[in-house]
């Protein structure tokens, strides 16, 4: 038994391999290409007010055990001049999502599978699919009208270089029309922007700066050229209280500066309670709930959604553990038919065995994903109908 067992994993490896080789083969020869029609990327968005719109977005790498679904169908989006806030677990999708978007997975092992993420360009007034932008054409865009601050300042500066030499190449890239003396003027006024008036730090290593200086630099670097969408993944990690909300302010004056839109992923709740004006919860690559700060915070839907609230420390509760959600979540290799959630869940009850549950709205904002809100979804699908039919005027008697 165990001879036969061991003969049909080799025979499930071989298969594996064959299938990783045909995407790497097909990603090397779209890479190879040189030059991509635009007719291959240019799109519409479904709401021009939006900057970021994911519809179905499939982000996979391909590895020897099997394929890793990381970002497995995620649609919303990011409107213009608002702040979304994404949250999770560790391993839920988050940072998949927002290196998606600059197309910095490490391929061929990582690919955007399916999808679309439509970019409302606002310097040409196209519409881009990123997803299937060319190379040329998203390096005109990286760091120019989509920037991101990474998780953590240290590994993301280079070490060998100093800080004026990173600011500098950034602002020179993306505006080859300047001079060397116009480009350090211009980091030299993104630093101060960031809080940091003293010029000298231009020639300083990053070794040589605190933590919170370095994310100061990381987040200059990120807004040196005026971005339409600033992505921050985790910006106030490994930093203490104070820095933390000096870093979140900074970082609220400068998108009403701007007029840009911010992507925030973290894990604390309170950082999304003070900075977001939507919020989006993912669990297991996919969007378990969305809606205002105030839907998900007051009103939370989705049973994930509602342990994550219960594990808040609360200032006026006494408390000997704070609570934590069982189990862990799932493989995302072999990941079940149904609700992924499902061996966690409190609230489980029989639907939940079957399909995975769709996307149910709650309200005009409010949208969750789960089988327990199915008759609440009903009723508001009804209720708009009865709307659609009267003009959107309510029936006085």
């Amino acid at each position: 038994m165990s001879a036969l067992a061991n003969k049909n994993q080799k025979k499930e490896l071989k298969e594996v391999k064959k299938f990783n080789l045909r995407k790497y083969r097909e990603y090397n020869k779209m890479m190879r290409k040189k030059r991509v029609p635009e007719s291959e990327y240019l799109t519409k968005m479904k709401n021009p007010e939006n900057i970021i719109e994911f519809d179905n977005l499939q982000s996979y790498f391909y590895t020897d055990v099997g394929t890793v679904k990381a970002v497995d169908g995620v649609s919303f989006d990011i409107p213009r001049g608002k702040t979304i806030g994404v949250v999770g677990e560790s391993g839920c999708g988050k940072s998949v999502t927002s290196l998606s978007i600059m197309r910095l997975l490490q391929g061929p092992q990582g690919q955007i599978a399916g999808g679309e993420i439509r970019f409302n360009q606002q310097s040409t007034g196209r519409v881009l699919n990123l997803a299937k932008a060319s190379i040329k054409e998203m390096e005109k865009i990286r760091g120019n009208e989509i920037s991101m601050i990474f998780q953590e300042p240290m590994t993301t500066l280079n070490p060998v270089f100093t800080i004026g030499d990173q600011l500098c190449e950034c602002i020179s890239l993306h505006n080859p029309q300047m001079n060397k003396k116009d480009v350090e003027q211009r980091a030299l006024e993104t630093l101060k922007m960031v809080g940091i008036v003293r010029e000298g730090i231009l020639k300083n290593y990053p070794h040589e700066l605190s933590g919170g200086m370095r994310q100061r630099v990381v987040i200059a670097m990120a807004l040196a050229c005026d971005p339409q969408l600033v992505i921050a993944d985790e910006p106030t990690t490994a930093l203490d209280v104070t820095i933390q909300a000096q870093i979140l302010d900074l970082l609220r004056e400068l998108k009403n500066k701007i007029n840009a839109s911010i992507m925030l992923i973290t894990h604390d709740l309170g950082v999304v309670a003070e900075m977001a004006d939507y919020v989006v919860v993912m669990y297991a690559g996919r969007v378990v709930e969305q809606g205002t700060a105030d839907d998900i915070f007051h009103h939370p839907a989705h049973p994930y959604t509602i342990g994550l609230m219960k594990s808040r420390p609360m200032l006026n509760q006494k408390v000997d553990r704070l609570y934590s959600i069982p189990g862990n979540v799932p493989n995302p290799v072999n990941l079940p038919a149904h609700c992924y959630f499902k061996n966690r869940c409190e609230s489980c009850v029989e639907a939940c065995s079957g399909a995975y549950p769709a996307m149910i709205s709650l309200s005009e904002t409010h949208k969750v994903s789960c089988h327990l809100h199915r008759e609440a979804g009903a009723a508001v699908r009804q209720a708009g109908g009865a709307k659609k039919q009267t003009g959107g005027k309510q029936n006085v008697q």
